[in-house]
């Protein structure tokens, strides 16, 4: 089973925002997941109480030490000392990464405060108390050690790291969807025993009047994740998509189309934002095998290769088609109905 690892990547931010770039850089090459300050660098507290979720996703943590200690959280500590207390009260992996001649960095990168030079030379001494640690003098030699280190971490003690979703599905929900599957089979087989001109829907089953209910995910850098309830008339919900679904199009695409739509168009201002907008992962399984249940659309896998340059790209995932019931009862809700005439 293959196994990203996701690496936290701390530094200070101005003296070693080059160097921090090409580390992050370096270790995407080499398969890694970056994290790091790029999107949201440590100036106040909220902001670490972020950073601290993002290290609690990543399976190794790596500082970068130049020649400045770095802003000033609580209790008179940098930033990047919190992270790092952090990282190691967790037991995240700690790899510390030393400038080897601090007297050769220039003046500009360097503190000139005897209370910040003397908390950096105590914080050098505290990471290099109890671990392994590696000294650099240029980024490129930097970027080296590190994705070495990295990968030595990995096989000396893995982490948890990242898979496939199709290669790890947790137990209770392969139960789940299993019997929603076999409910699936039940109702497509009474589905097909009714009269195949009559658009008709299973009583015990939510219809195209009720209204299905959903959380939208809002996404965006330097902001906090929010969640927003949605509900909105299965029906209506489905006659949306069925553009998306004529063209085949896939469930991550129609899912996002959904949510963009509902922001648009149906939530509050309050909501309103540049976040990216997706319906929250098993919401948009359980429309699925809700629409299939219905007998108005049917879900196929698909896999696809892409070549870019040398390199092909090969992927899986799942296109929504419509059915023919599902094309009938959308053309009765678009159709155009004559008037009669008194």
């Amino acid at each position: 089973m293959d196994r990203v690892y996701q690496v936290f990547v701390s530094s200070t931010y101005a003296d070693l925002k080059d160097e921090r770039r090409r580390v992050s850089e370096t270790l995407a090459k080499a398969g890694h997941i970056p994290a790091g300050m790029e999107l949201f660098p440590a100036t106040d507290q909220q902001q670490l109480e972020f950073i601290k979720r993002v290290i609690d996703r990543c399976d190794y943590y790596v500082v970068i030490v130049g020649g400045r200690y770095g802003s000033l959280a609580d209790e008179n500590v940098s930033f990047t000392e919190k992270e790092y207390e952090y990282a190691a009260e967790k037991g995240v992996p700690v790899l510390a990464f030393l400038h080897g001649d601090p007297d050769a960095i220039p003046v500009g990168k360097t503190d000139q405060d005897n209370k910040k030079i003397e908390k950096l030379k105590a914080f050098r001494d505290r990471l290099a108390n109890g671990r392994m640690i590696d000294f650099w003098s240029e980024p490129n030699e930097l970027c080296t050690k590190v994705v070495i280190a990295v990968g030595q971490a990995a096989n000396l003690s893995p982490g948890i790291g990242w898979i496939r979703g199709d290669q790890a599905i947790d137990p209770k929900l392969v139960q789940e969807l299993e019997r929603i599957r076999v409910e699936n089979d039940q109702l497509k087989k009474r589905l097909t025993e009714l009269d195949a001109h009559e658009i008709s829907f299973p009583d015990n089953l939510l219809g195209p009047n009720d209204d299905f209910s959903f959380t939208i995910l809002g996404l965006a850098p330097k902001m906090e994740p929010q969640e927003i309830s949605a509900k909105w008339p299965i029906g209506n919900l489905f006659a949306h998509i069925t553009e998306a679904l004529i063209a085949e199009k896939s469930e991550s695409y129609i899912g996002d189309h959904i949510a963009r739509f509902y922001m648009d168009n149906r939530a509050s201002n309050e909501f309103k934002s540049e976040r990216v907008f997706r319906i929250a992962e098993m919401d948009l399984t359980k429309l699925r095998f809700h629409l299939e249940a219905l007998g108005l659309i049917r879900a196929v896998g698909r896999h696809t290769s892409t070549k870019l340059g040398d390199h092909e790209f090969h992927s899986d995932h799942i296109v929504w088609t419509i059915t023919e019931k599902g094309r009938r009862f959308v053309s009765g809700l678009w159709a155009m109905r004559s008037t009669e005439e008194i």
